[in-house]
């Protein structure tokens, strides 16, 4: 702005005088410049106050008057202050006053924040009370770093909407295993043979966990591939069952298993359309990048990881060893209270996964009970029919009250809207090159708040949650500078 004023001046200062200035601008061209500015800016804010300070009646405005304002020489409306007697510079004892909506004082602190190298308040307040004195200035400095592309991008604040409610898989009853979710966990060292220079290669852990109760299965795979997921998942179906439900990530191995599978079933072969005809799992993807959304099975992971990393320690095992320690450290997981154990000295049993597979935990000792007694096959019938209900009530009354609390992300917040821009977080890249979209399309969830939206880049549309977004500011009145 200043360069353009002083071209400007110069050109009528010409046409006047029909002078030739010199090329470059000079320091008393800037000067004069500012000065045409700030009397202009000040015109328009403190129009009541110059006339007062003119016609030298008493000011008015109490906090104006604290300031002990007057006009300079050239008629700009200075600060008088105390600091008359220091021997500071005379444009730091009387500085500039500027009004906090004006566009030179916005136009003031965003040269300093860039002078400053993208400095916070503090040195941006400190270099520009050296000339100006702005009122509410951390006000202005606050809008300016809020609309800085560069501190928005390193800040990353991104919106955090309040916790959604449980999805009814995980608050009814269903048999185990009947909706579950899927993940890995690896990369893991396995040995080939017990010899001494045996080969050692990759191994990984596929993780399935019961929505209901929590239950767990371990499978070892070999590597990350869809074929691999797929003998993973057949294993689990056959010793488990199939499942009704399966929650999942956006991994590529499960994304490229639903499509071969969708393959199998729509192609047309006679055997497949009898296949088809019996029960079908459904399937349902997380968001892209929205691991949170994974809590239950990502808990199971790190719970998995855990144990295993502490048994292992620095051995590494063969295929036989490594299978049956995985198997131990599902007994494990499976053996785990459900709620806190009881503070009654009387109650020595506490609701585990393992009372909805095998009846007791899986850890524990059978003890000797009714059902070693004998007795006809209707009333074991009867008698197995009644404990397995009794779980099935101790789930109901004691775990799901567990999960009542949210233990974060507790506040409302305002839904993004369609139209807005925002920076796409990506962990892989720095900040400055993350991608900038634009909010085509909003997902709410059953309770009206969006979590997820559709974004449109450069490189195309994508879904993303919210919470991997920065809500860029979209005022027009104050747009944010390059």
């Amino acid at each position: 702005m200043l360069r353009v004023i002083s071209y400007m001046r110069r050109f009528a200062h010409k046409c006047r005088h029909n002078a030739s200035p010199a090329l470059a601008i000079t320091q008393e061209e800037i000067d004069a410049s500012l000065r045409a500015i700030v009397i202009d800016s000040q015109q328009c804010f403190f129009a009541a106050l110059k006339n007062e300070l003119v016609a030298g009646v008493s000011i008015s405005s109490k906090p104006m008057a604290r300031l002990c304002p007057f006009l300079d020489d050239y008629g700009v409306i200075r600060v008088g202050g105390r600091l008359r007697h220091s021997l500071l510079p005379y444009e730091q004892k009387h500085p500039i006053l500027l009004a906090k909506r004006s566009h030179l004082a916005i136009l003031i602190f965003r040269w300093y924040h860039e002078y400053s190298c993208h400095a916070g308040p503090r040195v941006m307040l400190t270099l520009a009370t050296r000339q100006f004195w702005i009122l509410s200035a951390r006000a202005v400095v606050h809008k300016v770093i809020s609309r800085c592309t560069t501190c928005v991008r390193y800040a990353a604040v991104n919106p955090q909407p309040r916790m959604a409610d449980l999805p009814s898989a995980r608050v009814t009853e269903c048999q185990v295993f009947r909706r579950v979710g899927i993940d890995y966990a690896g990369p893991l060292q396995m040995r080939e043979i017990r010899l001494r220079k045996s080969r050692t290669y990759k191994v990984y852990l596929a993780i399935f966990v019961c929505f209901t109760v929590k239950a767990v299965h371990l499978e070892v795979v070999t590597e990350l591939s869809t074929e691999a997921f797929l003998a993973a998942f057949d294993r689990f179906v056959a010793r488990r069952g199939l499942p009704a439900q399966v929650f999942s990530d956006c991994g590529s191995n499960f994304i490229g298993a639903d499509k071969q599978l969708r393959d199998l079933i729509n192609s047309a072969t006679s055997q497949i359309k009898i296949a088809a005809a019996t029960p079908m799992c459904e399937w349902h993807f997380n968001a892209p990048s929205a691991a949170h959304m994974g809590g239950l099975w990502e808990s199971a992971v790190r719970s998995a990881k855990r144990l295993l990393i502490r048994v292992m320690g620095a051995h590494m095992f063969t295929y036989e060893e490594f299978t049956t320690v995985i198997c131990r450290i599902e007994s494990v997981l499976n053996s785990r209270p459900l709620v806190p154990s009881s503070t009654d000295p009387q109650d020595l049993d506490c609701l585990t996964p393992g009372h909805f597979l095998i009846g007791q935990p899986l850890l524990a000792v059978p003890p000797r009970t009714e059902l070693d007694a004998p007795r006809s096959l209707v009333d074991r019938w009867k008698l197995l029919d009644h404990c397995h209900q009794a779980f099935w009530h101790r789930w109901s009354s004691e775990y799901l009250s567990t999960l009542q609390q949210r233990a974060k992300w507790l506040t409302d917040q305002p839904n993004v809207r369609v139209g807005a821009m925002v920076i796409i977080k990506d962990n892989s890249c720095p900040p400055l090159m993350w991608r900038l979209g634009r909010i085509t399309a909003l997902m709410p969830g059953p309770d009206k708040i969006v979590r997820v939206v559709r974004v449109q880049t450069a490189q195309g549309t994508f879904v993303r949650p919210v919470v991997k977004l920065v809500v860029l500011p979209t005022d027009p009145d104050d747009s944010i500078h390059p």
